[in-house]
């Protein structure tokens, strides 16, 4: 019987991502492994054709794989969009891309996740919680030689290749400059975001306040309230920041919860009144722009996140090219009623 990539994997115990990256002569694989499957190869007789290291030719699947959170509505349809174009992009390489998702917060479920994308593809674009379990995973799967590329959120500091997804700390930044321009310092103001966890919402916190402060305001000014992306937390926060805040002017909406945040200030009565400044270009988020009932939206190209993620990936696993930047940044518009 021909001896095959699969027959080799499991014959040396590793993956067929492992045999492939041997076979192609590329980094990411542990010495000892190495030999291993050099041996067996050996072993079997195996010759491969070199001119199928010709990726269109070759026959043999590249395979990657996406670690996310389960996203709903426009963040999940996004990010599908950009792993679709790179599919489409990549169609002559033999690329399959397996998306692995676990409900948002479940590290546990993240961390199983990650384990099994390792064994059975040959690199991870990863976005989770910016959390010691998963940088301890990080560092596992670097000792195995396993590329990560994170996206969305990082995990700054991490041992990953690279980071793919919105300056977060700018984006803040940014917020805190327009919030500025209608306010003056002792007025009350509300931020919401998801939680420090992952480093997005942490970074977009952490420049708003510091914008602020750099335009003569008191961090003592600013509410913040951590909702963790949940409507019911959202609704709670807000309509408990409006009763026991009468003089609130204005409103940092930095998670994607916005929907909760109109509704509070629709049972309030104070809708009109506050102003609201909110994330991403969603079918809501621009329903109340036009609305007028957000005065700003700063957008992000999800989409771009994960192509580019994956592009990142097959540069480095399939074309030995290593990443010539820690990070990636989209552009990050500023939305009016007159351009969303």
């Amino acid at each position: 019987m021909r001896a095959t990539i699969k027959i080799i994997a499991e014959r040396a115990g590793v993956s067929i991502g492992t045999v492939d990256r041997v076979l192609h002569d590329r980094p990411y694989v542990k010495e000892e492994v190495r030999r291993r499957v050099l041996e067996v190869m050996e072993e079997l007789d195996y010759r491969p054709n070199r001119m199928a290291s010709a990726l269109a030719t070759s026959g043999l699947t590249r395979q990657f794989a996406i670690v996310q959170p389960t996203w709903e509505s426009y963040v999940g349809a996004a990010m599908a969009a950009g792993v679709e174009k790179f599919r489409r992009e990549r169609q002559d390489y033999n690329v399959h891309v397996t998306v692995y998702p676990y409900p948002q917060g479940q590290t546990e479920t993240c961390l199983r996740l990650l384990d099994q994308a390792a064994e059975e593809t040959q690199g991870i674009a990863l976005c989770a919680a910016d959390c010691p379990p998963v940088r301890q995973k990080l560092e596992e799967l670097a000792e195995r030689r396993v590329p990560v590329v994170t996206f969305n959120s990082d995990i700054a500091g991490g041992r990953r290749m690279c980071f793919v997804g919105e300056d977060a700390h700018h984006a803040g930044r940014v917020a805190g400059d327009i919030a500025a321009k209608f306010l003056t310092p002792g007025d009350r103001i509300l931020l919401v975001y998801a939680d420090h966890g992952y480093s997005g919402h942490k970074g977009r916190a952490d420049g708003f306040l510091e914008r602020m402060e750099e335009r003569g305001f008191s961090r003592a000014d600013c509410r913040v309230e951590e909702t963790h992306d949940d409507y019911d937390e959202t609704l709670s926060a807000v309509t408990a920041a409006l009763a026991e805040e009468p003089d609130l002017k204005y409103i940092y909406m930095a998670n994607r919860s916005v929907p909760a945040c109109m509704e509070a200030l629709d049972r309030s009565g104070r809708a009109g009144q506050i102003r609201v400044l909110a994330h991403d270009n969603s079918p809501e988020t621009r329903s109340f722009l036009r609305e007028g009932r957000l005065d700003f939206i700063i957008d992000q190209n999800l989409t771009y996140q994960s192509r580019k993620a994956l592009e990142l990936l097959f540069d480095a696993v399939v074309e030995h090219r290593v990443p010539k930047r820690d990070c990636f940044y989209p552009e990050s518009p500023i939305l009016t009623e007159e351009t969303c």
